[in-house]
Formats: structure tokens, C-alpha cells, sequence
């Protein structure tokens, strides 16, 4: 290359010297003076040609880009390509019918050219479709239950005072008993007329001896003495050694009004002791303070909506006197614990094709939220038929056709075993009940062991030969069981443990495994658990636990080695039979012609 490129140059200055050499012997040659002048029509162009405009350039160039922009103001084609680059890129509403028809098409170009109805396109009946989203909101009731509890205050206090009268006959004690026993008394009066003893005959051997009047009576109170009332004798004749007397007297007493002993002794003339004396028509009054409680009650959940209704009530605080402000107050029941539900209106259910996006409370009941609200994303469709050919054999797009040949996928079989696993997998959540995200559902495993004796004396973990070997009668069912699943490639093998040792020596080794319902099953579990990091527990303590759906979501399954599962599921393949297929055609053609 480098001796190219001198020959090159070498080339090119001899070509020069060759040009200016034949310059110079034309213009030797007679008639050939040329003169630029003759070439101008007038003394502007020798001037211009001798000193061209454009030198003043040379010594201030900035003045050129003044010229450029002077100019550029007057040229029209200049003008032009200003205008249009000030318009920058052409406005697109997209509103516009044509545009948003277009953007539909594209971003569901997959569907149509392979024939798929989506929302947006109807390949059935040649439907395009608008999609307007708008959001919505609604009520929907918790069906919570609420508790309350009801609670009774004394909401005001009355007070009062109230005079009660009684008469009291015969000989003392009297009892008496007040209708309100919790009531206060602050007096007690005797006034009024009653009959006493005026004489007292305590005459003996038949000799009388006569002693004067009752003078004055004296009340006592529960056996406590409250005061004496002097008497007055009045005018009139006396019967049964009783006669008139006026009696006006007040005493002091404060006490609760439950039941009375009223006790009174007279003290008579001539004895120096109280005598204890009938009394006829003795009038007492007694003064007491009444108070009344007015009680109100308070709801904990405080005002009930209308839609709450009472379900169930218990009393938690039951019947009992309390002090409440020097009060003494007794209710059947302090505190009444109520239950409601409450069936507020549900007003989603019209809404139940659209996409919730979010939900909150709205009402709540004592801390307790019984109605939420969720917001919506309801979308409506609108459609015109616009013949639109979903899935033909051949498209074009801009002048290049899709030529739809077939050709074979050699990831058929791995293709196939991931989509049955996943079919495997659906049918696990499918029979499941209750579940969530962490649910262990899928492809769940069992732990199973067999045991091998010492000194070969039996060996219940034979990897093969389970259905012809006559040395396993000695083995149980389980066992027998796990050697045929290892014979089906459905075990995990977890190593061995010593089961049973006798003095130190282990006479009984057994050997545990995972044991699954199917080979895909054991396949995912096995490569599974290798990409999450997973293990099966030990040989003694096994973990043959299923996958849950988030786990199961983690999995690549393109990554798994199904070639265990590929002999099943070749073996299960039904190809057609050519010849039958043959007659067919012939029967259709013959029935065709006929």
C-alpha cells in the first residue's frame, strides 16, 4: 500500500509540471494573448474584475455574516426555507378520529395479523372498537359487627320536703314504715290531741290509792331517746282511766327512713320512774328530705345510623347501689353491652365489571369501620364496523408480504412439558379452597423411608427389580410403595440415618426421600429449589413441603430439564394413521361427485 501511494503522488506533481509546461507554450504562440478585459462590456465589470467586491472579506470578515443575514431578509428562496422551519413539525389532535384509529391499529397489530378479538378489535365481525375509561365511586357495606355499651348517669337531681302523718294506738313500740325508705328525716313533731292515763289505781288489799295524771311523754328513736313533749290537759271527762290532753312538741332527728321502733314511756305524777303507758289517737309527723334521681344513659357508640341493627344484649355490670355525689343510686344493671350490624346499601354491585383501584373507609361506629368506599375504573366500548380482515395467510406492509410457511419448532417437547407443569400447577389451585398468595398448595411432596438391616439380613431400599423380586416379603407396604415410585422417577433421595443402634453398633440404617404424584411434579420441585435457594431438609428430618403461588411465580421454567417427563409425553402422543386418513379423502371425493 505504501508504494501505491508514493507512485501515486509521483503520478500527480508530474501532471501538474505537464500542465503549466503546456500553459506556457501556448501562450507563446501567436494570438493567444488573451486580455480579461475584452471579456467585459463596460468599466463596472474591469473594475470588478481587477478588484472583486467580495475582497473587502478579506480584512473584516464579521461583515460578512451582516451581508448574509441583509441578504437573506430579501431572497425569496431563503424566506422560504425560514418560514417552513418556523412552523417546526406539523400539530396532530389526538382527537382526531383517523389518528386514534390509527394508534389502535398499531399497538394491536399482534391480535389482528393473527386473528385475535381483543377489546379494541372484533376479528369475528370485522369490529373497531373505542375504549373510554372514566372513574366511578361506591359504597359497599364491612358486615362487621359493632359493640356497645350502654351506661346509665344521674342526669339531674330533685330534691323535696314531704310531711308524713301517723297515728299511733296502743302500747309501745309503735313500728312505722315511710314509702321511701331511702328518704332522710330532718324533724319530728308531735302535735294534736290523743288519750293518756289520767289516774293510776295501785291500790292493794283492797285499799285504792290514787296517783295524778300523765304530765309528759318521751320519744325515743330505734331505742335512742330524741326528747320529751310536756301534755296539757284539756276539758272534759275522762273514760277508762284515760283522758283528753293537747300535746305540741318538735325534736331533732336526722336518720335514713327505714323502718321505725318508736318507743314512748309517760312519766306520771306521783312516780318517780316512766311509766309505760297505752296511748289512743297519739298524732306523729314526721319531716323527711326526698331526693329523686333522673337517669340518663349513654350510648359508647353514640348516635346509631338507621341501617344498625340490634343483633344481641347482655348485662356485664349487674345490679348495685352506688354513691354518686352524696346519692346513693341502685340500677338493675350498670352496664348493658349491645351488638348490631349494620346493612348499609351496597351500591357496587352495578359496578362490578369495573377495575377497583382503591378502597377506604367511610363510615365508621364506634372505631369500627362498617361501610367502605371504592373508586372504580369503569371502561365503555364503542364500536363501527369498519370490514376489518383479522388473520389472512398473507399481509403486506409497505410493498413486503409475510409469506406464512411452516416451520418446526425444535423446542416442542420443552414447550410442551412447561405448559404441562403449569397445567399441573392450575389444577393444584383449582382444587384448593381458601387460599392466598403464600398458600403451600402446589405440587406437594410426602416423606417416606425404607430400612436396611445389618448383615444383610434385608434390604427394603432397592432402587429396582420391585416387581419380580421374591426377597421383599419382609418389607411393608410403604416401603414397597417407595420402591416402585423410584422406579417411576417420582423420589427425591435425602441420603441415610441410623434408625436403631444397640450398644453403640447400628444394626438398622434407613434411607428417606420426597415422594411425589407425578414426574413433573418431582421436576419442578427438584430444579425449583435449586433456583430459590431451597433445600429438602435432611434425611432425618425431611421438607417435602409444596410450593406456594408467589414461589411458583419466581420459577423460570425454561431453565428445567424435562427429558424425564419427555419419554411420557412422547409415549402418550396419538400420531394419525396415513391410510385411514387416505380413505376419508376418497369417501369425500366420491361422495362429492356423486
Amino acid at each position: 500500500m505504501a508504494a501505491d501511494k508514493v507512485n501515486t503522488e509521483q503520478d500527480y506533481r508530474d501532471n501538474v509540471q505537464w500542465a503549466k509546461g503546456t500553459i506556457g507554450k501556448n501562450q507563446s504562440k501567436a494570438g493567444y494573448n488573451l486580455n480579461i478585459n475584452d471579456l467585459c462590456k463596460d468599466a463596472v465589470c474591469q473594475q470588478e474584475v481587477a478588484t472583486p467586491s467580495q475582497s473587502r472579506y478579506h480584512n473584516t470578515p464579521s461583515s460578512m455574516k451582516g451581508d448574509a443575514r441583509r441578504y437573506s431578509g430579501t431572497n425569496e428562496q431563503s424566506q422560504a426555507v425560514t418560514t417552513s422551519f418556523n412552523k417546526g413539525r406539523p400539530t396532530i389532535d389526538p382527537n382526531d378520529g383517523a389518528y386514534h384509529a390509527a394508534l389502535g391499529y398499531q399497538n394491536d397489530a399482534y391480535n389482528i395479523s393473527h386473528g385475535i378479538s381483543s377489546k379494541y378489535h372484533d376479528c369475528d365481525k370485522g369490529l373497531r372498537c373505542d375504549m373510554s375509561s372514566t372513574t366511578r365511586t361506591c359504597s359497599l357495606p364491612t358486615n362487621t359487627p359493632v359493640q356497645c355499651n350502654i351506661t346509665p348517669y344521674v342526669k339531674s337531681v330533685s330534691r323535696k320536703i314531704v310531711e308524713h302523718t301517723v297515728t299511733l294506738s296502743g302500747t309501745p313500740p309503735f313500728t312505722v314504715t315511710l314509702p321511701n325508705k331511702a328518704a332522710t328525716i330532718t324533724k319530728i313533731r308531735s302535735q294534736g290531741e290523743l288519750l293518756t292515763l289520767g289516774r293510776l289505781d295501785v291500790g292493794t288489799g283492797g285499799y285504792p290509792y290514787y296517783i295524778g295524771p300523765t304530765t309528759a311523754l318521751h320519744f325515743a328513736i330505734n331505742n335512742t331517746i330524741i326528747g320529751s313533749a310536756p301534755l296539757q290537759k284539756k276539758e272534759g271527762r275522762c273514760s277508762a282511766k284515760k283522758c283528753p290532753y293537747q300535746i305540741n312538741s318538735a325534736f331533732s332527728y336526722t336518720g335514713k327512713a327505714q323502718p321505725l321502733i318508736v318507743g314512748v314511756v309517760a312519766t306520771v305524777k306521783g312516780l318517780r320512774k316512766p311509766f309505760l303507758a297505752d296511748i289512743d289517737n297519739r298524732p306523729l309527723i314526721i319531716t323527711t328530705l326526698e331526693e329523686r334521681a333522673e337517669m340518663g344513659y349513654r350510648n359508647s357508640c353514640g348516635a346509631l345510623l338507621p341501617e344498625c341493627q340490634q343483633v344481641s344484649s347482655q348485662c356485664v355490670e349487674g345490679k348495685e347501689t352506688r354513691v354518686i355525689n352524696g346519692l346513693s343510686v341502685t340500677q338493675d344493671c350498670w352496664k348493658e353491652q349491645k351488638t348490631y350490624h349494620c346493612n348499609t346499601a351496597n351500591t357496587c354491585t352495578s359496578l362490578s365489571a369495573c377495575a377497583i383501584q382503591s378502597t377506604a373507609c367511610k363510615t365508621q361506629l364506634a372505631g369500627v369501620c362498617i361501610e367502605h368506599t371504592q373508586t372504580r375504573l369503569c371502561e365503555t366500548q364503542q364500536c363501527q364496523d369498519v370490514g376489518l380482515v383479522c388473520g389472512a395467510d398473507s399481509f403486506s406492509l409497505s410493498g413486503d408480504y409475510y409469506d406464512p410457511s411452516a416451520t418446526r419448532s425444535s423446542d416442542f417437547t420443552q414447550a410442551a412439558a412447561g405448559l404441562a407443569a403449569v397445567g399441573e400447577a392450575g389444577q393444584d389451585v383449582k382444587d384448593a379452597t381458601n387460599i392466598n398468595e403464600n398458600s403451600e398448595i402446589i405440587f406437594k411432596g410426602d416423606a417416606m423411608s425404607c430400612s436396611i438391616k445389618a448383615a444383610g439380613i434385608s434390604n427394603c431400599c432397592k432402587d429396582s427389580g420391585w416387581g419380580s423380586d421374591i426377597g421383599i416379603a419382609s418389607c411393608s407396604e410403604e416401603e414397597k410403595a417407595l420402591g416402585t415410585a423410584k422406579e417411576d422417577k417420582l423420589t427425591v433421595s435425602l441420603g441415610r440415618y441410623c434408625a436403631e443402634k444397640v450398644l453403640g453398633i447400628c444394626i438398622r440404617e434407613k434411607k428417606a426421600y420426597c415422594t411425589f404424584g407425578s414426574k413433573l411434579a418431582r421436576i419442578v420441585q427438584e430444579a425449583g429449589r435449586a433456583q430459590l435457594n431451597m433445600d429438602f431438609g435432611s434425611a432425618k428430618h425431611p421438607d417435602c413441603r409444596a410450593f406456594s403461588p408467589n414461589e411458583l411465580q419466581k420459577i423460570d421454567m425454561s431453565q428445567m430439564d424435562f427429558s424425564d417427563f419427555f419419554e411420557d409425553l412422547h409415549d402418550g402422543m396419538i400420531t394419525p394413521d396415513v391410510s385411514e386418513i387416505q380413505n376419508r379423502l376418497q369417501q369425500s371425493v366420491k361422495q362429492g361427485g356423486s
